[in-house]
């Protein structure tokens, strides 16, 4: 799967803390209740500052948004399902 991460500038420079339970970034699972396959992509890390990570799989098409601030606690690691190996999409 190959997964391209796109960065949307919110234009806005964080207001608010970090959450402490974070200080080396989140791993954020989107396929926790997924039968099918997953995987797996580092994003850039932190982001520039406040603004959205806009993941696509250029081979299933599963798309996602993840909001980010360009602070320690942002998502670092995103693991996602993979729609090829729905019947639907092969």
């Amino acid at each position: 799967m190959t997964i391209d991460v796109v960065f949307l500038d919110s234009g806005r420079d964080p207001q608010c803390k970090p959450d402490q339970k974070y200080p080396d970034g989140m791993t954020i699972n989107l396929a926790k209740h997924a039968s099918q396959e997953t995987c797996t992509k580092n994003l850039p890390y932190p982001a520039p500052r406040c603004g959205i990570y806009m993941v696509t799989c250029t081979i299933c098409g599963y798309s996602a948004a993840l909001t980010v601030a360009g602070r320690p606690d942002d998502p670092r690691i995103l693991t996602i399902p993979c729609k090829s190996k729905i019947k639907q999409c092969l």
